[in-house]
């Protein structure tokens, strides 16, 4: 146990290389940093909090984000675009564009695309989604295999509720497609109007949703059985 401090008393390279270069860590000796990671690609004023592991040779940080302010992060060839906070879980091979907060406990797989100023609250868990800009999600959702948008800023906004559901696979295991909450015939519209997933609800076969027939000057909540 002694050699084992003892050990534990010199930082990893990469982690005092990125500390001389400005990075801001709270707990250096709980950073871990692989091998393969370019630090190229790592903005100076990245600050991080508590404990981290990253990892990936495409791994991209962007200026002013924030690791685990709430929680440890796992970060696994993800790019970050500006002003990203990740409050905490596992994030791996997806791409967050600017001033994204994911609140803590997430779990965001490959091929997602957060958009920028996309939100989340604790306990996310997300899988090949891509989420249109401003687009908020409650806690604990799982939104796999979806694709949403709507809104034009962070007071109108697209949003799934707490403890929302997307089931995409039948019982006889076959894989649905995308839920599309946010079609229409122009793609602006998705820019203009926004749309309300209500809270416990769920959806169990593929949606497709009119924009013209669902979206007002005033919101609607909607859910899908």
């Amino acid at each position: 146990m002694i050699e084992i401090l003892e050990k534990s008393k010199t930082l990893p390279t990469k982690v005092k290389l990125l500390l001389k270069k400005g990075v801001r860590m709270t707990a250096p000796f709980s950073v871990e940093i692989g091998e393969e990671v370019n630090l190229d690609k790592i903005d100076a004023s990245l600050i991080i909090y508590g404990a981290a592991r990253i990892k990936g040779e495409q791994t991209l940080i962007s200026p002013n984000v924030k690791l685990g302010y709430e929680a440890p992060v796992v970060l696994i060839n993800c790019q970050l675009g500006n002003g990203v906070e990740l409050k905490g879980g596992y994030f791996s091979e997806s791409v967050f564009l600017d001033n994204v907060v994911i609140g803590s406990n997430a779990q965001v797989r490959s091929g997602c695309l957060l958009e920028e100023q996309v939100g989340g609250n604790h306990s996310v868990g997300l899988k090949q989604t891509i989420l249109f800009p401003f687009v908020t999600l409650g806690s604990l959702v799982n939104f796999c295999d979806c694709l949403m948008g709507g809104g034009t800023s962070r007071k109108n906004h697209s949003e799934v509720g707490s403890s929302y559901v997307h089931f995409n696979y039948t019982p006889n295991r076959t894989k649905r497609r995308l839920l599309l909450s946010a079609m229409c015939r122009e793609v602006s519209c998705c820019a203009r109007h926004r749309f309300f997933w209500a809270g416990r609800g769920q959806s169990r076969d593929r949606c497709k949703l009119p924009m013209a027939r669902l979206f007002r000057r005033v919101s609607y909540a909607a859910r899908i059985v």
